[in-house]
């Protein structure tokens, strides 16, 4: 409850600063909108509407105040959320855990620390790109977790699609699209159906598609601007493919139903690219786990012991997997995990595996799993084979369905949250985002 109490202390700061210099005016820092116990800040509010304008000027986009504003501060409410929930359940990272990170991320980038924290948080010192950092690794490893635990995919519907990408071959048309999705609150389908309506009417104007994504969708598809970049023919759900088969770029489709709501889709570009190879890693590990004996402190000691030992040639690095290695599964091989993709690991594993090259061995490094020294034996690319193909079948399987359960599941945490916006310019503009779910008392 770190950031919100340094919130509240702020505001009441601010408010008795006013009332005991009576003769000088202070700039207050007011709150923008509250969630659930937290409080998003004015001043937060403008740094993020800023820097979306920045990020889609850069992709060659430019729309309104009012809308961008509105996206920003969808964007600030689903992080609001996912931080909260995170706390609500003991998730956080140790320093110790940070420093590994972000040596890690510095290291895959081929950036020193620094240069790393000031991309990640520009503009701000650094104790604050840290703690920017560390929340943004929360997020993403509470949203990981949870949409992959949401994830279920068949062998049929693996074999199948690797069947048709053999058969199409290595070209495969990209379209680049944007998306407004609706949602349907309850069973009312009609307010739905009215605002979807309204929206193509403003679109026949000759409205910004972007814009409208921006104001209407809601969570971070707002914060892109409802941008979806380039996504294989693979990957678009098979409902909307028939009209974007005969669509041409400029072409704006739907509605079209699903379970999430109803959506609206605009064809940028299409384009025709070569399926990229699959690089499979063949890796080892050393895993130790932690307990309430055992401190994240002692299993980074003993696994930099170790490295030394192994480095040193005092031990290999099998023989050490075979002895120490708490994974069963893999220690009676020596530590060997045999070849396989990224994206079969931990996402904190891979990302340490995938900055290494062929002999090197990690620094300790922490995953949802415990402890792990990893050993990068070699890599290879592989194209043609079945097992490629139906990784790449996977893959794909996967992508499209983390987009469609990531959208449900920060529905579902939107839901049932309360939300109260005060930010003067979006009231004034009369957007609306309230929800009175039962608030949860202010915790210290």
């Amino acid at each position: 409850m770190k950031k919100i109490t340094r919130k509240l202390a702020l505001l009441l700061s601010a408010v008795l600063c006013v009332n005991s210099v009576q003769a000088e005016e202070l700039p207050l820092d007011q709150a923008a909108a509250v969630v659930n116990n937290d409080i998003i800040l004015e001043s937060e509010l403008n740094e993020a509407s800023a820097d979306l304008s920045a990020n889609l000027a850069r992709r060659g986009r430019s729309i309104d105040e009012i809308s961008t504003r509105k996206a920003a501060l969808e964007g600030l409410i689903t992080r609001s959320l996912v931080l909260q929930l995170a706390q609500s359940q003991g998730i956080a990272l140790t320093d110790m855990q940070l420093d590994a990170a972000i040596r890690q991320n510095a290291a895959q980038n081929g950036l020193t620390e620094e240069e790393l924290l000031q991309r990640a948080a520009p503009g701000m010192s650094a104790a604050q790109a840290r703690e920017q950092f560390r929340n943004d690794l929360i997020l993403n490893e509470v949203r990981r977790a949870r949409v992959r635990a949401r994830i279920n995919i068949s062998d049929t519907e693996v074999d199948l699609l690797a069947k048709n990408l053999r058969a199409v071959g290595s070209v495969e048309p990209q379209y680049h699209l944007a998306q407004i999705i609706v949602p349907i609150q309850g069973n009312n389908a009609a307010s739905a159906n009215a605002q979807v309506n309204s929206i193509r009417a403003q679109l026949r104007e000759g409205a910004d598609f972007n814009a409208l994504a921006a104001r209407y969708s809601i969570g971070s598809a707002a914060a892109q601007a409802g941008d979806l970049g380039y996504l294989p023919e693979t990957q678009i759900p098979v409902p909307f493919l028939p009209a974007l088969l005969k669509a041409k770029p400029g072409d704006v489709l739907g509605p079209f139903r699903s379970p999430f709501g109803i959506h609206l889709l605009k064809l940028y570009d299409v384009s025709h690219d070569a399926v990229k190879p699959i690089t499979l890693y063949d890796a080892s590990h050393i895993l130790l786990q932690t307990s309430i004996i055992f401190s994240d402190e002692a299993a980074e000691r003993e696994l930099k012991g170790l490295k030394a030992q192994i480095e040193s040639g005092q031990i290999s690095f099998a023989d050490a997997a075979r002895r120490y290695s708490e994974d069963p599964g893999s220690a009676i091989n020596g530590g060997d995990l045999g070849y396989a993709t990224p994206d079969r690991y931990d996402p904190l594993f891979a990302r340490a595996m995938v900055a290494l090259q062929p002999g090197q061995i990690s620094e300790p490094i922490k995953s949802s799993f415990g402890w792990h020294l990893i050993y990068l034996k070699d890599t290879r690319i592989d194209k043609d084979s079945d097992d490629a193909y139906r990784q790449k079948a996977r893959d794909l399987i996967y992508r499209r369905l983390y987009q469609e359960e990531s959208t449900a599941w920060e529905r579902e945490l939107r839901d049932s949250a309360y939300i109260h916006v005060m930010d003067p310019i979006l009231v004034k503009a009369d957007i609306h985002m309230d929800q009175d779910a039962r608030p949860s008392p202010v915790l210290p």
